[in-house]
């Protein structure tokens, strides 16, 4: 892969143009990684709304009809539903785990076995989350393994 990077005081706006002959992996990671930068999601905490980057978010997780995300100090509410998340999620480095919840690879410490088929994740804060056995090929397939 080349990266050509031109510096010019005149640009006014930072641009970046892709140009490959195929979309591989290698380049959908690349194309990822761009895609989390500068996004954010407004969450609410203690009555205040904070815009969060996707790159500091752990997990997204329903619980009692309400949808949360973690980081790695705080936990927000934020209004959308799950699949909504999913949807505006796809082709980034979050992915369903369960039922529940969707998980940021790039947070993702390891992952082994655990009973029933299922996966046990464990993020870089030392959080542990199950992958339902449902969703083990799914989170494969975003590993590469």
């Amino acid at each position: 892969m080349k990266i050509e990077i031109i510096q010019n005081e005149s640009i006014k706006e930072t641009e970046i143009t892709i140009k490959a002959k195929l979309i591989d992996d290698e380049l959908s990671e690349v194309i990822s990684c761009l895609s989390l930068i500068g996004n954010t999601v407004a969450g609410e905490r203690q009555g205040i709304v904070s815009f969060i980057p996707l790159k500091d978010i752990y997990y997204f997780e329903s619980v009692d009809n309400k949808t949360f995300f973690y980081t790695k100090d705080d936990v927000f509410e934020i209004k959308a539903r799950l699949y909504e998340l999913c949807e505006k999620l796809a082709n980034t480095s979050y992915v369903r785990i369960s039922k529940s919840t969707i998980a940021n690879l790039r947070k993702l410490k390891s992952i082994k076995r655990s009973t029933g088929a299922r996966l046990e994740a464990e993020l870089t804060n030392g959080e542990k989350l199950m992958v339902s056995r449902q969703y083990v090929n799914e989170i494969k397939n975003k590993l590469g393994v």
